[in-house]
């Protein structure tokens, strides 16, 4: 079996590349896009709560704490699947 891990942005490091520019890339739950506003609120309570990572997808047992993604068992058939999608 082999593993993935998802990717996560770091929040720090987020607020300092973006800084002056506008966060648009950031999704409410129902998928709507969030206005610069709102991702800047949401990723301040984030930050107030500790967190430091944000998921880039959902993942089991993400944690936002730092360690991020715990990596994920795949079956050899999805390994497959995603070695072809990365080479299109």
């Amino acid at each position: 079996m082999h593993q993935i891990h998802h990717m996560s942005v770091d929040i720090a490091g987020l607020l300092k590349n973006m800084k002056g520019k506008k966060i648009t890339f950031l999704t409410h739950d129902d998928g709507t896009g969030m206005s610069d506003k709102e991702a800047r609120s949401e990723i301040a309570s984030l930050q107030v709560k500790g967190h430091k990572l944000i998921p880039s997808t959902n993942c089991e047992g993400f944690d936002p704490f730092g360690g991020g993604c715990p990596g994920h068992e795949i079956k050899e058939d999805d390994n497959e699947t995603l070695n072809q999608n990365a080479k299109q």
